[in-house]
């Protein structure tokens, strides 16, 4: 249930422009914007003294929005590093706000419903960020398997709930990877992006 007083209209945040921002679902003809994303990171990659290919950037386009759309958050961003032809990293931006059920949106509720332990504790801690108090969820966790047979990849995760200090509603940034060389430089990046939440 949405609380009407909480105006999410400002939501934003600061990234490089490796980050790519997503789409909303039915702003954009999906195709043409994969075609048009695609032909400017060729023309990024270039600049960085990389080649890129702008059909395997379109595909990959393509997919990654449609899966974002699928989970259907208030904002999303690709990272993709220059000569990869594919997505590293997926952020998403998105809110809960108070219920019948849970009458108030809790920094320890969110840390607990947000926990994945079917490899190991993840590690949970508070923090302050200049919007408000927050709390800092990083943990892997095994991806719901696509197909019968063959493995499930290792999804690596960073979660952040704040809970700005005139909002009734929880903010939450998701940014997760599969690629464990990518660890420490994704948390910082992400811890970084987290610190330039606005609302």
């Amino acid at each position: 249930m949405t609380d009407e007083t909480d105006d999410l209209a400002d939501l934003g945040l600061e990234c490089s422009e490796d980050w790519v921002p997503f789409p909303v679902p039915g702003s954009v003809d999906l195709d043409y914007w994969a075609k048009y994303q695609a032909r400017e990171l060729v023309e990024r990659y270039a600049r960085d003294g990389e080649r890129g290919d702008a059909r395997l950037l379109r595909r990959d386009l393509r997919r990654a929005v449609a899966e974002c759309h699928r989970r259907d958050p208030l904002a999303a961003f690709g990272l993709y590093l220059s000569g990869h032809p594919t997505m590293a990293a997926v952020l998403e931006l998105d809110a809960v706000h108070p219920d019948a059920t849970y009458p108030e949106v809790t920094l320890s509720l969110l840390a607990e419903h947000m926990s994945i332990r079917d490899l190991g504790e993840p590690d949970v801690r508070e923090l302050r960020l200049p919007i408000g108090d927050a709390v800092r969820v990083r943990q892997n966790y095994a991806e719901e398997r696509k197909r019968l047979l063959g493995g499930r990849l290792v999804v690596h995760s960073l979660y952040y709930a704040v809970r700005p200090d005139h909002l009734k509603a929880a903010i939450t940034m998701t940014v997760s990877w599969t690629e464990p060389v990518l660890d420490e430089p994704l948390e910082k990046m992400a811890d970084d992006i987290a610190r330039t939440l606005t609302v």
